[in-house]
């Protein structure tokens, strides 16, 4: 095994699948969706976005206004306390995306894996021996 094909990172995506970094390339295998193999010379930029606190914010607020109406209207108390609580789970579930933009590529990669500080600073490292 020659060294530009030594794995880096080895790791799962939270959502089933694996992310592997070797020294040329990063290979995505998805079980429901199509796998990926970018080869690192085409990695324009990559970027880890650990948790959008101005949503979270947001999605309490929500959860509070809601809250705070109970003795008004019941019905739109529910639907806005409903609604933070479904924003805040969201947001939640995308936590720690990793997003790798491509050269020629108009959308960025976006993953989701298990350790992302981990792959991050995998991906860091090869990218600036390159």
């Amino acid at each position: 095994m020659s060294d530009e094909s030594e794995t880096v990172y080895d790791g799962v995506l939270r959502r089933g699948g694996r992310i592997t970094v070797t020294r040329d390339r990063l290979l995505v295998d998805r079980p429901d969706g199509e796998s990926v193999a970018v080869p690192l010379s085409g990695v324009v930029d990559v970027t880890l976005q650990d948790v959008d606190w101005f949503l979270v914010v947001m999605s309490l607020g929500l959860v509070g206004f809601g809250l705070a109406s109970v003795g008004r209207n019941l019905l739109f108390a529910v639907l806005f306390v409903v609604a933070g609580i479904g924003s805040t789970a969201l947001t939640y579930r995308k936590r720690g995306a990793l997003r790798v933009s491509i050269s020629g590529e108009t959308r960025p990669l976006k993953l989701f894996p298990a350790d992302p500080r981990a792959c991050y600073d995998a991906l860091a490292t090869v990218l600036d021996a390159e």
